[in-house]
């Protein structure tokens, strides 16, 4: 117990005997009356009560937060619930991975498709495809029973690419009409390379050009009856060179005797007159 200090005795803030006030009288005064004198004078301690933080926000005991919950913002790293939440990442990728599964999962709920991954089952994977809009079946894309532009074929490829039916739909119909615009093309090419070499021969053969056609068909003739088709498919209907070998071609067999087929005597057209290289059985 502090000695009762006479006031009669102290001058100017000494004690009897002259003898200077010690450094913490404040405090000491303070203490007689149990520290209940008043705070004035008294520092707050360093650090906030423990389970309480200087925001005044609480904090589970115990709780370890990994050193990135430093970067969280104070009313998430000192409440108590979401503490212990992030709590159970110590690592940023942990809770990234955590959050994205989450979110495919309620994606999922909320009627969407979640990704299978790498090792995700064979059903899951068709699973998906078919929310996504692919057919359970080649068969069923709409164009799969179009024998005609070989439908199957294509329905089959698509499946394989896990296309949708809207996607499949739209490919066959692109592809398809770019094929009748390049066959439209090559047939177009064909025919100015006829008219064409129908010019130049006219010119080089002159009045004689109505029996180099008809030489021409004899040859054609003689090397057998699908010879002129199978030219004309492969693009060299119009080449003048390939038809220069025919019309000498024809005037060897005649020559010779040798000759299949009929016609060779015929008074032939010419291009413009509506003719043609092609061979007439």
């Amino acid at each position: 117990m502090a000695e009762p200090i006479n006031e009669g005795n102290v001058t100017n803030g000494s004690a009897e005997g002259n003898a200077p006030a010690p450094a913490n009288a404040e405090n000491t005064l303070s203490n007689a009356f149990g520290g209940d004198a008043g705070t004035e004078g008294k520092k707050p301690d360093a650090k906030p009560t423990q389970g309480k933080d200087a925001d005044g926000g609480k904090k589970s005991e115990g709780e370890k937060l990994a050193a990135w919950c430093e970067q969280l913002p104070p009313e998430m790293r000192n409440n108590a619930e979401t503490a212990a939440k992030f709590a159970k990442f110590q690592k940023v990728g942990d809770m990234a991975k955590a959050f994205l599964e989450l979110s495919a999962e309620a994606a999922v709920k909320a009627g969407g498709v979640a990704i299978p991954g790498k090792d995700a089952t064979a059903e899951a994977v068709a699973e998906f495809w078919e929310k996504a809009g692919r057919p359970k079946t080649a068969d069923g894309y709409s164009f799969a029973k179009d024998t005609e532009l070989e439908g199957d074929a294509f329905a089959q490829a698509a499946f394989k690419a896990n296309l949708t039916s809207a996607q499949a739909d739209v490919l066959f119909k692109n592809l398809n009409e770019l094929g009748a615009a390049q066959i439209q093309a090559a047939q177009e090419a064909r025919a100015q390379q006829v008219k064409e070499t129908a010019s130049v021969l006219s010119a080089e053969f002159g009045s004689k050009y109505q029996e180099k056609m008809a030489l021409l068909t004899r040859g054609l003739a003689a090397a057998g009856p699908n010879i002129g088709n199978i030219l004309r498919q492969a693009g060299l209907a119009g080449n003048p060179d390939i038809i220069k070998a025919f019309i000498a071609f024809g005037e060897m067999t005649a020559e010779s005797g040798a000759f299949r087929g009929g016609g060779a005597g015929e008074a032939l057209k010419s291009i413009e007159e509506g003719g043609s290289f092609e061979f007439k059985n």
